[in-house]
């Protein structure tokens, strides 16, 4: 199997389309998250990026699984149940993250250590677009809450202060003494 650090490529706004467009084919609920949820929120495209992070319901996910699989994706990380991705040999990378729906309309994910990391229904409320189709993906604060507890690449800072100048947000640490609402 292939390693995280040894998967390069980019996902193009097709290949999120073709995705999500499969996911949604086979009946999967997605949510868009990561780089491209930060694009859908600001409407646009403003960086390359490596894969798609999508969430789905946890009960879906070996449906997910298959129909990727029968279009040519190959796994390339099994971290089951918190998340698995997988490539396609023309271009596309899609690392999925299972969910658990709460009764409160939130959702649950599983961690490797520790507890599951939980989403309000406002976290999964966000609205977005990519390349002109509207997506369903994680709100701006939730987006923010997600690239905290760790040590920010220059891609996150720049992806957190657009977020900041869009929504109007003030950032935490670390990333408020890097220009919030810039």
């Amino acid at each position: 199997m292939v390693g995280d650090d040894e998967v390069r490529g980019s996902t193009s706004a097709r290949n999120v389309h073709e995705i999500l467009g499969l996911l949604h084919g086979n009946d999967i609920e997605t949510w868009v998250a990561g780089g491209w949820g930060v694009d859908a929120l600001l409407g646009k495209q403003t960086r390359d990026h490596r894969d798609l992070d999508v969430l789905i319901p946890y009960e879906r996910t070996i449906a997910a699984f298959e129909a990727l699989r029968q279009q040519h994706f190959r796994l390339t990380t099994d971290w089951f149940p918190v998340r698995f991705e997988m490539i396609h040999g023309s271009g596309g990378i899609v690392d999925v993250h299972p969910i658990r729906r709460l009764d409160d309309g939130g959702a649950e994910l599983a961690q490797i250590d520790g507890p599951p990391w939980i989403y309000t229904p406002d976290a999964l409320a966000g609205e977005g677009v990519i390349d002109g189709v509207a997506v369903r993906c994680l709100s701006a604060a939730e987006q923010v809450r997600t690239h905290l507890g760790y040590e920010p690449t220059l891609t996150d800072i720049q992806d957190m202060g657009h977020l900041a100048e869009r929504f109007g947000l003030d950032l935490p640490a670390p990333y408020h003494i890097m220009g919030s609402r810039t």
